[in-house]
């Protein structure tokens, strides 16, 4: 068995499944709604006994390999890592996997990156400034430990010299990781004299950096990231996420902050189920993984929320995409981080008393004009009108517009049509997938119940000679053929080529809507299906010996016609005799 089979044989594909959808026992198999298409009535289905899923909505189905590429957006090595990781397996290195050698290198020389920031920070005389620095911010050894905190010496080449000389890797290679940068001929370490922060997924995979200075310089920036790689996109990252996810499950909502020292003294005041964003708009990618782990936002932002036309569309992504948001109040305090240093109940008070999102963009921006005024009313609606036109829902912009027409003293009509002015588009409409519904002929329906029916009760109808005689489609045939062969349905799911696959699925995991524990019941349907199929099986030899028939009274013999018309008898008499 190779390693790929190993990992797929270890994994339990229902506690894979169950940690992304809430599945629910149905007979042998499990149901629940789709993620990959939205709908209303459970028709995925996960099978524990084949270690497959399938979705009668959207035609979504594989192994657990198939499920983690699909959910997870990664590449078939990226997912044979995780799986790899859940089992406790080490992988040999793979060959032959377009682009994904690549990237492994590029996580494993991160690991060794962080790994050796870590060291200089904790266990060199170089990272005693960087450790001083934190102890002065508040963030205690045990925390900075927890998020692998690092720092990067002033001296230009240390870096380099390190992964280059003693760990054997190529220049250009550090170059790509966006370690290391090349200026008239040299290579130089981009980080430098900095406090190092690993950005990882939420794996736990380093997919780059963030250095911040811990001296202000004001001819440096105080904070420098990777540049983009083939494994850091900064707008799909949310630094914390590896250590939050566990929490922000538990408690169904996470606290979104801007940046990393916010979430480090947030995770250190006992708030963990905490992530950090660049800046203060959420994009598309990270609202998509956010709404995997929770269905509630609290935003903790020290921006202006209100004038910030990007963190609108970020709030507005995540509504569209089934998220309740909602901000807190950072009272007098200028970031979380000082929030949770100073104050960590009044922090844990703040979050617990967070309040709808619009409900603080009213209260925000009728704070900063007098609405006694025709200059403030001005103002609060060049402020408020672009927010509340791009509310998806109509019953809730209805609302606030109730709401904002009582604090301005004006009627509501007047505040709903300055509203309707702007609602011509929304900011974006969510799409989600269109599941992809296959006409299918009634024979080939018949013929996948019947088969359905027979191997989830009765397999051994399957050398029967009149159930072989009845299936007609060509994939069914094929299908049939190979099982009549085989006497272990996990093992046959797993050895067949991909597009019979798909068709076992369609039939195995196929709810029949009958009781499977009732053997009565299951015979009759049997028997039902069996002669619905015998029935439209023989009008279709009827038609077809008709046609048969016209043709060769045009250019045939009259004893060729002759023989033609008996079959048509016989047929006649056997359709007769079923119907009756």
């Amino acid at each position: 068995m190779d390693q790929i089979e190993e990992i797929k044989s270890k994994v339990d594909i229902v506690e894979l499944v169950g940690e992304y959808v809430t599945l629910k026992k149905a007979g042998r198999h499990y149901k629940g709604n789709c993620p990959f298409h939205q709908e209303k009535t459970p028709s995925f289905v996960v099978s524990p006994e084949l270690q497959i899923y399938k979705c009668f909505g959207c035609s979504a189905g594989g192994d657990s390999y198939r499920f983690l590429m699909e959910y997870e957006k990664v590449d078939f090595s990226q997912a044979l890592k995780i799986l790899a990781d859940r089992v406790g397996i080490k992988l040999k290195q793979l060959k032959g996997f377009s682009g994904s050698e690549e990237k492994e290198e590029l996580y494993k020389l991160n690991y060794y990156v962080s790994e050796f920031y870590h060291y200089l920070l904790f266990s060199h005389q170089l990272g005693k400034k960087a450790l001083a620095y934190l102890n002065k911010r508040g963030i205690n050894n045990e925390t900075a430990k927890a998020f692998k905190l690092g720092f990067a010496p002033s001296t230009p080449d240390v870096t380099l010299n390190f992964l280059n000389k003693k760990k054997g890797y190529k220049l250009e290679l550090l170059e790509k990781a966006g370690i290391v940068y090349k200026k008239d001929g040299r290579y130089f370490d981009r980080f430098r004299d900095r406090l190092m922060f690993p950005l990882k997924d939420h794996f736990g995979n380093v997919l780059g950096f963030a250095g911040r200075i811990i001296e202000n310089k004001n001819e440096v920036a105080k904070y420098i990231n990777t540049s983009e790689t083939k494994v850091y996109k900064k707008g799909n990252l949310l630094f914390g996420l590896d250590l939050a996810k566990q929490e922000i499950k538990k408690a169904g909502l996470t606290i979104v902050v801007e940046g990393e020292f916010d979430c480090i003294s947030s995770w250190q005041a006992g708030v963990k189920n905490v992530v950090a964003i660049k800046g203060s708009a959420l994009t598309d990618e990270q609202v998509m993984l956010l709404s995997r782990f929770c269905s509630k936002v609290v935003l903790a932002l020290d921006s202006d929320l209100a004038g910030d036309q990007a963190a609108r569309r970020g709030i507005q992504t995540a509504e569209v995409r089934g998220l309740e948001v909602r901000v807190a109040s950072l009272g007098n305090f200028k970031d979380p981080d000082e929030y949770a240093q100073k104050d960590p109940d009044g922090w844990k008070k703040a979050i617990l008393e967070s309040v709808g999102v619009y409900d603080f963009f009213v209260e925000s921006v009728f704070s900063r004009f007098d609405p006694k005024t025709a200059e403030g009313k001005a103002g609060i609606s060049r402020q408020l009108v672009p927010i509340l036109s791009n509310i998806t829902d109509e019953i809730v912009k209805a609302h606030y517009a109730r709401i904002v027409a009582e604090k301005l003293d004006v009627p509501e009509n007047s505040v709903i049509a300055q509203i309707s002015k702007l609602s011509v588009q929304p900011f974006l409409k969510w799409e989600h997938p269109t599941p992809v519904v296959e006409t299918k002929q009634r024979r080939q329906l018949l013929e996948e119940r019947l088969i359905g029916l027979v191997v989830q009760t009765n397999s051994k109808l399957l050398m029967d000679s009149k159930f072989i005689s009845l299936i007609a489609t060509p994939g069914l045939i094929r299908l049939v053929s190979e099982l009549a062969k085989s006497s272990d349905l996990a093992h046959f799911s797993e050895s067949i080529p991909d597009e019979l696959r798909n068709i076992f699925a369609d039939t195995y995991l196929v709810d029949l809507g009958i009781d499977l524990q009732d053997i009565s019941s299951i015979n009759e349907e049997i028997t039902n299906t069996l002669k619905s199929l015998e029935v439209l099986d023989t009008r279709e030899k009827i038609s077809d010996i008709a046609e048969r028939i016209k043709k060769t009274e045009k250019g045939g013999t009259e004893e060729e016609v002759g023989v033609l018309e008996e079959n048509l008898t016989e047929l006649s008499k056997k359709l007769t005799e079923l119907e009756n």
